[in-house]
């Protein structure tokens, strides 16, 4: 996992499943920045968990209601399937590319 600053937007990516096992990695790194917008490439995520699922969300409710913004880019289709399912396509904001996470407030 590796953090950047994009257009005043913080940019993690993380690669490999995003599990019980790593989702506590991913939550530090979440932790550390300072950033009110951020958005998390999951290009490199082929399988996530509902522990994962539940970081994300978290992390959308908590930056919202702040008013920040959480945005999520590149979902591979297993876990986009996940989000369909609990039917959080309709709640969270997904962009097929990072470019286009990344652009407006």
């Amino acid at each position: 996992m590796r953090s950047e600053v994009r257009g005043g937007w913080t940019v993690v990516a993380v690669s490999g499943e995003l599990d019980a096992d790593t989702v506590p990695v991913l939550s530090d790194l979440l932790e550390e920045s300072s950033s009110d917008r951020v958005v998390v490439d999951l290009s490199g995520v082929p399988f996530m968990d509902t522990t994962g699922l539940s970081l994300m969300l978290d992390w959308h409710r908590r930056l919202e209601g702040v008013g920040g913004e959480f945005r999520m880019a590149c979902l591979q289709a297993s876990v986009h399937k996940l989000f369909r399912l609990t039917e959080l396509t309709e709640v969270m904001h997904i962009h097929d590319s990072v470019d286009s996470a990344t652009v407006g407030r």
